[in-house]
Parts: C-alpha cells; sequence; structure tokens
C-alpha cells in the first residue's frame, strides 16, 4: 500500500473519529484539515502537480488559509492541544515564504516543511479527540470555547 493512501485512509478514519466524538472544536479542526485536502485536490485539478523547485500559489493561499482558521480555533477553544496544530501550521506557512526568499531551497527541505507537518496535525487531533472523550468521562460536559471577558466579570 502506498504512503498516499494510507494517509488517505488515516485522514478519513481521523476526521470520522472527530466528527462522531469530539466537540466542536474538534469537528471545526477535523472540518479544516478536510477543506484544505479538498481545496489541494482542486488546485492540483486545475494546475497541475507541484513542481517543488518553485512556490505552488496555490498552496500558499490553501496552507494560509488553514493558518489563519486554525489560529483563532486554537485561541478561542478551551483546549490545549489546538494550540500544537496551530503552531505546526506555521511551519508550513515559514516554509513557502522560505522558499519565497531562497530559490535554491532543496526540495527535500521544502516538502518536508510544507507536508510533513500535516501528518503531525492529524495524530494531533485524534489524540486531542480521544482526551475530550476520557475528559467527558470523567467529569461530563464542560466548555467548549474559553468564557469571553464580559462572560468572567458578568
Amino acid at each position: 500500500m502506498s504512503w498516499i493512501v494510507i494517509l488517505r485512509v488515516w485522514l478519513f478514519a481521523t476526521m470520522f473519529f472527530a466528527a462522531r466524538k469530539g466537540d466542536e472544536p474538534e469537528r471545526l479542526v477535523a472540518t479544516a484539515r478536510m477543506a484544505t485536502f479538498l481545496l489541494d485536490l482542486a488546485n492540483h485539478a486545475m494546475f497541475g502537480d507541484p513542481a517543488w523547485y518553485a512556490v505552488n500559489p496555490g498552496h500558499l493561499v490553501i496552507d494560509t488559509w488553514a493558518f489563519i482558521s486554525l489560529l483563532w480555533i486554537a485561541l478561542q477553544a478551551n483546549r490545549g492541544w489546538t494550540l500544537w496544530v496551530s503552531a505546526s501550521q506555521v511551519l508550513v506557512v515559514l516554509g513557502h515564504f522560505a522558499k519565497l526568499m531562497d530559490v535554491t531551497m532543496a526540495r527535500r527541505a521544502y516538502y518536508a516543511m510544507t507536508q510533513i507537518p500535516f501528518v503531525f496535525q492529524l495524530a494531533i487531533l485524534a489524540m486531542g479527540t480521544l482526551a475530550h472523550v476520557y475528559r467527558q468521562q470523567r467529569i461530563g460536559r464542560y466548555h467548549a470555547w474559553r468564557p469571553t471577558y464580559d462572560q468572567v466579570n458578568a
């Protein structure tokens, strides 16, 4: 079985697990990751396979959108693991900017900076959803989002 098939099976299994057992933050992160996957497929269908010797503008736009989305979720959610997912997305965006600054950057380094964090994010999402399930079993339902300033001082 090829690496890409394994990753896609893991992606769909993680999305299903987060959608089924997770609360709103888990489902939003899963939706953002699935959206990047689908947008990436559309990007490749329109513009062809990426050439790792140059920055793919479609990937840059998709990854920047994913970073903004994941950062918003991380800052609002009552979860610690969302910060890890957002931080790993920073590496992806920085990989694109590093390639823009230095076109001679090795293709493997560019590939590693922009593709490997996705695997890490899937693992963190799965572990975060599992932690949510255990926490809910232990203490019952709890707030999915951090309280706002008005809620704290009311």
